[in-house]
């Protein structure tokens, strides 16, 4: 007796209602005494992007849950444990998958890229009511936009985006940091959970704009590394004392002068400068604009750099102090740019590939913005604010461990997110799949009738 194939529909419903047992599961531990029904209120509105709905109003409307009880649920999980989720409890889901990847060969974790990128995404808000809704500058927009700024460090495993730790900026307060500040905490909170799980961050690179480029960051990964950052995120309400000299914070063991340079565990940094950065290089000193144009000329093709012009060259900076620059031309354009490397250092072809990763954080965004909608999330207040962009943060996880799994499958393997999100379930009967998955949750019977009134 032969077994009948399963449908796509049939394993995308199963895919479903395991992500949702799964992700259940995981839940629990980082929100501990919430109550189940609340637990699954939450869960069942990140999961709610297979409806098309985009809030928390939109799922009422197409499931009849009750709209008091539902809004209380969602905005009584206060900004502690948010925060302990968003910056501490992403790394459970990203260790496993990092550890078994360092375990591959030289070859394959090249591919992978093994990339930690930094950047932030402004989401436009015009309402007064919203938490930490103030004026940004908007790289999309190219203008000062009003709304909140959000600031994310991920990890990129080839084509695996896996947030580590996100954070919602703040213009009012004490202890405010400044860009480079939180990606200098952020990184030094990285170090210390991949420590704990055996893995060194040595291995990886990290990648971000001249935006978080500073001179404690050139430091860091020098191995040159700052206070263990607390293990809670909201003990760390103000950055320690500064050094009284301008330097970068020290480490025991790691004083400047007492350890040999080439054998502290440096972490290679990527990033984009600026023209106004002064560099002396051979011995004479100008602006990184001027060098664009004097070393114009020395641009060819090298080594792993697939036909690009580069030119690479060792360089000094009163503010960064030995680096590496490398001018390139950016595929598809005719203007000279140029990237720092700091750290360990790397040869041409080896810093445009790794780099080549950067803009996977764009897609990041992208996918939380445009397939998630974030923006559509209307919460009030801190807790709202810090719901709005936690939820949206499930979703994307679940929708991307679905992805992952259904990849093994042949019919599935050329899948997108947004694929997912937006094709399938036209195919399938997604509100019977929510019935069944939240029974206590979920009405049994909502109609049309219902919705309209």
């Amino acid at each position: 007796m032969t077994t009948a194939k399963k449908t796509a529909e049939e394993h995308f419903a199963e895919e479903m209602r395991d992500a949702a047992e799964e992700f259940g599961k995981i839940l629990r531990p980082y929100f501990r005494g919430m109550p189940d029904e609340n637990l699954e209120t939450l869960l069942l509105i990140s999961m709610a992007v297979f409806l098309g709905a985009d809030n928390v109003y939109q799922v009422l409307q197409v499931l009849g849950l009750p709209k008091t009880a539902t809004y209380d649920r969602v905005r009584n999980i206060s900004v502690y444990h948010w925060r302990k989720f968003l910056q501490s409890h992403l790394y459970s889901l990203a260790i496993p998958l990092l550890a078994e990847r360092l375990s591959k060969s030289d070859a394959t974790r090249s591919r992978d890229g093994l990339i930690l990128a930094v950047d932030d995404t402004v989401i436009a808000r015009i309402a007064t009511e919203l938490g930490y809704v103030w004026r940004w500058w908007s790289g999309q927009l190219k203008r000062v936009a009003k709304g909140q700024n959000v600031i994310a460090l991920i990890l990129v495993v080839g084509d695996i985006i896996l947030p580590l730790d996100i954070r919602i900026v703040s213009k009012q307060g004490r202890g405010l940091r400044t860009k480079p500040e939180i990606y200098e905490e952020m990184l030094a909170a990285a170090r210390a959970r991949f420590a704990t799980a055996g893995i060194d961050i040595a291995e990886l690179r990290t990648t971000g704009d001249a935006a978080y480029f500073s001179e404690k960051i050139a430091a860091f990964c020098r191995g040159k590394f700052p206070a263990e950052a607390p293990s809670d995120p909201d003990t760390a309400t103000s950055q320690s004392d500064p050094d009284p000299a301008g330097g970068a914070p020290e480490t025991p063991g790691h004083e400047s002068g007492d350890t040999d340079p080439a054998l502290l565990p440096t972490i290679t940094g990527i990033f984009r400068g600026k023209d106004n950065y002064v560099f002396e290089i051979d011995g004479k000193r100008q602006k990184a604009g001027q060098w664009r144009k004097d070393l114009k000329d020395s641009l060819a093709p090298g080594w792993g750099t697939d036909g690009q012009p580069v030119c690479r060259t060792g360089a000094f900076s009163e503010k960064f102090g030995d680096i590496i620059l490398l001018f390139y031309i950016p595929k598809g354009r005719r203007a000279i740019s140029h990237l720092i490397t700091v750290g360990r250092p790397l040869r041409a072809g080896e810093t445009l590939h790794a780099y080549s990763f950067h803009h996977r954080i764009e897609d990041f965004w992208k996918l939380l913005k445009d397939t998630l909608e974030l923006g559509a999330m209307h919460l009030r207040g801190r807790e709202g604010a810090h719901a709005c962009v936690g939820i949206k943060i499930i979703a994307y996880l679940v929708v991307s461990m679905m992805r992952q799994n259904l990849k093994r499958l042949g019919r599935f393997r050329n899948v997108t997110i947004s694929g997912l999100v937006g094709l399938c379930p036209k195919f399938v009967d997604v509100r019977q799949i929510f019935k069944e998955l939240f029974p206590g949750i979920v009405p049994g019977s909502h109609t049309l009738d219902d919705a309209l009134a």
